[in-house]
């Protein structure tokens, strides 16, 4: 019941077209400059880590070293700055 319902309003729905902004060659301006930053919080919180253990060597056990670097090596989640700058 449920498929043929679906049928239904999938046939009285328009069409979605494959591509919604067409790209043409010629209507795009050249690329001026990119530029893409990635910045991790792994990479953050490792540098956090070292540079407290720097100061103070007998605050932070190894332990926790060898866990915050398998955490950092396992961890993709941060931040992204994608920019395109097109010439005129």
């Amino acid at each position: 019941m449920i498929q043929y319902v679906r049928r239904k309003l999938a046939s009285a729905l328009p069409a979605v077209p494959e591509v919604s902004i067409p790209i043409s060659s010629l209507l795009q301006t050249p690329v001026g400059s990119v530029l893409l930053l990635r910045f991790r919080f792994g990479t953050a919180l490792m540098a956090g880590v070292i540079t407290t253990s720097l100061v103070s060597p007998e605050s932070i056990p190894s332990q926790v070293l060898i866990t915050v670097s398998v955490a950092v090596c396992t961890d993709r989640s941060g931040l992204v700055l994608f920019r395109v700058r097109r010439l005129r």
